[in-house]
């Protein structure tokens, strides 16, 4: 599974039709860009806790045992997620 920050600001390339087809880039947000331009399309939203937050709940956890199994589990997934 891969999540998306819908809050994500991009750039589409869009074609100005009234400016002779010049291409310009449009400023939104992931989600503004599902809702424009893929109608009907409803990805699946789930709630991600982002990894900062994790490592920095980690540095305030009680007990080193439940820091060190969360800073395993995290190195863990960075290791997966670096290959």
């Amino acid at each position: 599974m891969r999540l998306v920050d819908l809050d994500q600001t991009i750039f589409v390339p869009v074609v100005d039709e009234t400016h002779g087809g010049a291409v310009v880039e449009m400023k939104m947000t992931v989600g503004e860009f599902f809702e424009k331009c893929c109608a009907g399309f409803a990805p699946k939203v789930v709630e991600a806790i982002p990894v900062n937050w994790i490592s920095a709940y980690m540095n305030k956890a009680y007990g080193r045992v439940r820091a060190e199994i969360i800073r395993e589990m995290l190195d863990a997934w960075m290791e997966q997620e670096a290959r």
